[in-house]
């Protein structure tokens, strides 16, 4: 076996899972279907776009002539104060409720085909006081988790190019945070530390897959990596959602997010196609008997792994949810770091 290569199992502390590194598999044969290299520049306006400003949505509600950020109530919501009344189970085992919530739409700028990465950083400090000021509202309206994501890219099955995230507010603690809360909360009560710290300091230590470090923000991709180029931006001072950041701290996060999305923009060669979430803790949680335990973080999980190359959640991910890395986290770090900013 080349010594150049990694193949081993690698432990998940925040999914409490392992997770397989394969750096021997990146170059085996491929005949199955290829990412088409998206476009890095379109039109402005998009006269069949419901997000685009003026245009009238589905709904028949017309968006205003906005300037910067737009966020309204989702059309076509997945969870809604008005759903529809729980069904009764037809077994004592099963068990339901309403699918009440709320969902809204974030578009980040006006314009039709500008990604988040080419955001000014003024318009990217808006974005993410935005995410702020939406987790503090929503939360304040009762709801137990501020989930945000964007789905970037064909690849990602986005049903709107036009750049623009979601935000979802639950009853309930979504299931990748009550498994990192529970991760988080174990550690705290074995080290009387805090998860999200051990791991930055784990990064530091070995120092191969760090990317950024400072203004408040640490950025690296993690050692038990499940995809390609994967990052973690991660609070220095653990907070448990973003609502509790500082003016200073969500500027850093503004420059970090923005300088971790053009590397990997850049990198191969390609704009990549990725889901972005910002990671927050539910508002009941709070651990009293463990506070600080846990910090959001924003995470970015691309899905091409070569140029034009998909990473496919197959059988053995989706349905064994046996994740496997076809890279080593260090290489992808090493790519990531060579990226020439301009």
């Amino acid at each position: 076996m080349n010594s150049d290569v990694t193949w081993e199992q690698r432990w998940h502390p925040l999914l409490r899972r392992w997770v397989t590194i394969t750096s021997h598999r990146g170059g085996r044969p491929w005949v199955g279907q290829n990412a088409e290299p998206e476009e890095r520049e379109g039109a402005a306006f998009d006269a069949e776009c419901y997000l685009c400003p003026g245009n009238v949505r589905v709904s028949g509600l017309q968006n205003p002539d906005y300037s910067s950020i737009y966020c309204f109530d989702n059309d076509h919501p997945a969870l809604g104060k008005a759903s529809s009344p729980a069904s009764e189970p037809p077994h004592p085992l099963y068990r339901s409720m309403e699918a009440s919530g709320q969902c809204r739409v974030m578009c980040y700028h006006p314009h039709h085909s500008r990604r988040l990465s080419e955001l000014l950083p003024h318009q990217m400090e808006q974005v993410v006081h935005c995410w702020a000021r939406q987790t503090e509202e929503l939360t304040a309206a009762g709801w137990e988790q501020v989930f945000i994501f964007e789905n970037n890219g064909s690849v990602v099955g986005v049903s709107n190019p036009h750049p623009h995230c979601q935000i979802y507010a639950f009853p309930f603690a979504v299931d990748a945070i009550q498994r990192e809360i529970e991760a988080a909360k174990a550690h705290y009560e074995e080290s009387k530390r805090s998860l999200f710290d051990d791991i930055i300091e784990a990064e530091r230590l070995d120092g191969r897959r760090m990317l950024l470090d400072e203004h408040d923000w640490t950025v690296f991709v993690p050692y038990f990596a499940q995809f390609p180029f994967e990052m973690m931006l991660v609070p220095q001072r653990g907070m448990a959602t973003l609502a509790e950041a500082t003016d200073a701290e969500l500027k850093g996060l503004a420059g970090a997010l923005k300088v971790s999305l053009q590397r990997l923009d850049r990198v191969l060669g390609q704009v990549q196609s990725y889901i972005l979430s910002v990671h927050q803790a539910p508002s009941a949680w709070l651990l009293a008997e463990a506070p600080g335990a846990y910090s959001t973080y924003v995470h970015i999980q691309p899905f091409l792994r070569a140029p034009s190359l998909q990473k496919f959640l197959a059988g053995i991910e989706t349905a064994a949810g046996q994740f496997l890395n076809d890279a080593a986290p260090e290489d992808h770090a090493d790519a990531l770091r060579r990226v020439v900013l301009v």
